[in-house]
């Protein structure tokens, strides 16, 4: 186990708050303990944590469900679920009830962290003691779903209903997303079914879920069919709602009807973000409207929606083809401002226009800052391109001190 030098800044945190808890006016309450129990075991110093636990009940203050749940939760994403099964066995010892409510704590955090083979044992040695609920079942289905595993998820899911629990909005829009994405479409339709009969209604997860795979695979038709049965079922749509309709219709270049769902989502006050938008600019660019792009752009101004970097490269490469060096560079320092990172894409935007000018500087300078300050690693294409207009230009030196930072940080060989 790592053991800190005792100059690092966490023994010096433990150090004072030794110092603090020892003074006879600090306060018997558990929140400062927490907080140090917490840092001890985030920096792995599980028997320190342990020590602060026993400080406490020598102190005669209370330690709560939330302590243990701390300890549970460092335990696990440590990878160590038997050291948290066994945090929880101990909770008596401190005159911690360990109840339904911390049974499900411990099923919650390992489910989260992809465990499920460990909750679920841990479930079956208990359940007998404490009576499972549905937030209980549904922790443990999705465990599973998580886990890439959904025939067990299934296992669950029937378990639940066979011992009278009715399974909530939420179990069923976990396991409609799990059936859809391993390829199971039929079966996520006859749950949804399932889902309708029973009396529990849907939410736009659910609809979400259903309608994402159908997106992904170009299939207009259903996308629409299950967006109206949200419809008919009074359903209120969301962002994800709006955006898979929008992606629907500029998969198709339907750009009008993309515009159309954009002005009801904000009619009906439901904020669209840079997902809403950048399937639209795409269909912009590839129709080469540049007017159409400064009108959507300002739309989404007005708006106050953000761009993202993929929203800048889209309209870098629509001016980057219009020859609009000017309204390139004016993006790229508004993106600079925005604090919105650029990606290897943007840099190759950036240094396509300036090679294809032949001016080297510039291009010289973007490829600096893309492999220097941004440690990205460009594609043997834009790289080529760098050297070649380098060379055109004669700048032999400069040529040669980019093959050196290149080699240097392992993005080429010397040969190139």
């Amino acid at each position: 186990m790592w053991r800190p030098s005792p100059w690092h800044p966490f023994l010096q945190t433990l150090a004072f708050f030794n110092w603090a808890t020892s003074r006879g006016d600090f306060p018997r309450y558990p929140e400062p303990y927490n907080e140090m129990v917490d840092l001890a075991a985030k920096m792995r110093q599980f028997d320190v944590a342990w020590h602060l636990i026993d400080s406490m009940k020598a102190r005669n203050v209370e330690i709560p469900i939330d302590t243990f749940s701390i300890l549970i939760r460092r335990y696990v994403r440590a990878g160590l679920a038997a050291e948290a099964i066994h945090a929880f066995n101990r909770m008596e010892d401190y005159n911690c009830k360990a109840d339904r409510v911390a049974f499900s704590i411990v099923i919650s955090i390992l489910c989260k962290k992809r465990m499920a083979y460990q909750a679920q044992s841990f479930f079956d040695s208990l359940k007998d003691r404490f009576e499972p609920d549905v937030i209980i079942y549904t922790n443990l289905v999705h465990g599973w779903c998580r886990a890439g595993n959904i025939s067990e998820a299934e296992r669950v899911f029937g378990e639940m209903k066979m011992a009278g629990i009715m399974p909530n909005v939420y179990t069923y829009s976990i396991v409609i997303d799990a059936l859809c994405r391993c390829g199971q479409i039929t079966r996520a339709h006859d749950v949804f079914a399932e889902m309708i009969d029973s009396g529990c209604q849907p939410n736009s997860v659910t609809f979400n879920n259903l309608m994402r795979v159908h997106v992904k695979a170009g299939r207009t038709e259903k996308v629409l069919q299950i967006y109206n049965q949200m419809r008919r079922l009074s359903c209120p749509a969301d962002t994800i709602t709006y955006n898979f309709l929008i992606e629907t219709h500029c998969k198709e270049e339907k750009r009008e009807e993309a515009i159309k769902v954009l002005n009801t989502m904000v009619k009906k006050g439901c904020d669209p973000n840079a997902y809403t938008f950048n399937p639209i600019f795409m269909c912009i660019l590839k129709a080469r409207d540049v007017n159409a792009a400064h009108r959507l752009y300002a739309r989404m101004k007005e708006l106050n929606c953000k761009p993202n970097t993929v929203t800048y490269n889209i309209l870098m490469r629509m001016f980057a083809d219009s020859k609009s060096t000017d309204m390139v560079l004016k993006l790229k320092k508004e993106m600079d401002e925005s604090e919105v990172e650029p990606n290897v894409n943007t840099y190759k935007i950036l240094v396509s226009v300036f090679c294809s000018m032949g001016h080297w500087n510039n291009a010289y300078k973007y490829f600096r800052e893309m492999i220097e300050e941004k440690c990205l690693k460009p594609t043997p294409s834009v790289y080529e391109m760098v050297l070649q207009v380098l060379r055109k230009a004669g700048q032999i030196k400069k040529h040669e001190e980019l093959v050196e930072k290149m080699v240097d940080r392992g993005f080429a060989t010397r040969q190139l």
